[in-house]
């Protein structure tokens, strides 16, 4: 099961970068944010195959920055003037 959770959450995280950067091109805080967090995806779903604890703090480190590096992007209203 985490190795199906760290997958999903680096998808979700590349695809919304993906998605951010194309839509987007100026939104680089929230862009940063999702590749962020896809990383830490990755990294989960390492530590969910090899249970190394390194790995799984960092990935819970990593995913964490990602949703505080997109939060200062929302903050700074990255996304207005696109409706």
């Amino acid at each position: 099961m985490p190795l199906c959770a760290g997958i999903s959450i680096a998808l979700f995280g590349i695809v919304g970068g993906w998605f951010i950067g194309n839509r987007f091109p100026a939104a680089r805080w929230l862009r940063s944010g999702y590749f962020l967090m896809g990383a830490g995806g990755a990294l989960f779903a390492v530590w969910a195959v090899t249970r190394v604890l390194a790995f799984g703090v960092a990935a819970a480190l990593i995913v964490a920055a990602g949703a505080a590096v997109g939060a200062i992007g929302a903050l700074r209203k990255e996304l207005r003037g696109t409706l």
